[in-house]
């Protein structure tokens, strides 16, 4: 699993040093995932090559957005489905979901890193598609569930 994460949304989303936040490469150490952290560089004098610090891969995007940077980078990616794009901007969550990637939000992923548990790499938190398959009786029973009630006929009046 690669995450693909818009460095300074999640900066932003966390309030940068909010407690309670593990620093990004010690939450991830342990963790079976391909940490990738995309940053805006617009007005960087030059291109930076990738870097990684403490198992986390870090780009810096030039002459170009964080976000055109990743929609570039999801697009290139041979299978899709192993990435996870980690964003609240719209338009990135909507690529990833084009790409048939997982998508979280940046409190999503936060939630994650901060778990106890390492056992296993994060779920999409994307809520559930409902079965689009359903037959006529489980039909039936969502419908009664959550249509208005019937409204009883009042008896007339004498």
């Amino acid at each position: 699993m690669t995450f693909l994460i818009d460095g300074y949304n999640l900066m932003h989303a966390v309030g940068l040093l909010r407690p309670g936040v593990p620093e990004l490469a010690t939450a991830v150490k342990d963790r079976p995932a391909t940490i990738r952290v995309v940053f805006d560089a617009g007005s960087a004098p030059r291109a930076s090559p990738e870097t990684e610090y403490r198992g986390v891969r870090v780009l810096f995007a030039f002459r170009e957005t964080a976000d055109d940077l990743i929609e570039a980078l999801l697009l290139a990616e041979n299978v899709p489905a192993h990435l996870t794009v980690v964003s609240n901007d719209t338009r990135l969550q909507a690529a990833g979901r084009r790409r048939g990637s997982a998508v979280n939000s940046c409190e999503q992923f936060v939630e994650w890193l901060i778990e106890e548990s390492s056992e296993s790499a994060p779920r999409n938190l994307q809520p559930d598609k409902p079965d689009q398959n359903a037959n006529a009786n489980e039909m039936a029973a969502w419908l009664a569930a959550f249509s208005t009630p019937k409204r009883k006929k009042r008896p007339p009046r004498s």
